[in-house]
């Protein structure tokens, strides 16, 4: 009886590990996101088609206001919007509310377009932020980076969709 207790206990100990590292890495997983999925609003509540940018590629940054390594990446993301911003789109999208979006906005001068999400972010897979999004200027996902993303690291993604 003490053995089928003990193997018992045994099989629940490694269901439950391996629920627990399942859900780990899943987390840990870079979301893949189809343009078409999102349903986004700009500060005056007018619907963004997310098709308008599939001309040249695109650069989807989903971050949070409250959110340090979000704000630090933003002056990176500045300086590489003024180099290309003939050949890149860039769209900052939140999914927290518009207002706050707007306040944030007002007070930092960003010029970026920003936008509010209609979906939270989880819908998509995002369960941390800040998540970089690098579409080719098909509208095809190049690659997703979940982290702050160093400059070096940024300028580098952003030549490889620049390439033909």
């Amino acid at each position: 009886m003490h053995k089928r207790t003990f193997v018992f206990i045994a099989i629940v100990v490694m269901l439950i590990a391996t629920i627990f590292i399942a859900g780990r890495l899943k987390r840990n997983s870079s979301p893949s996101i189809n343009l078409s999925l999102l349903e986004l609003k700009d500060l005056n509540g007018n619907e963004i088609i997310v098709s308008q940018f599939i001309r040249k590629p695109l650069v989807v940054n989903f971050w949070g206001t409250w959110c340090g390594p979000c704000l630090q990446e933003f002056a990176a993301f500045e300086r590489e919007q003024k180099k290309y911003s003939t050949q890149i789109n860039f769209l900052m999208i939140s999914d927290e509310p518009t207002d706050k979006i707007k306040k944030f906005q007002e007070k930092n001068n960003y010029p970026f377009l920003f936008a509010h999400s209609q979906k939270i972010f989880d819908d998509f897979g995002i369960t941390s932020v800040p998540v970089t999004c690098f579409y080719d200027g098909n509208g095809k996902l190049f690659t997703t980076k979940r982290g702050a993303l160093a400059e070096e690291d940024l300028k580098e993604l952003i030549k490889n969709i620049l390439k033909p």
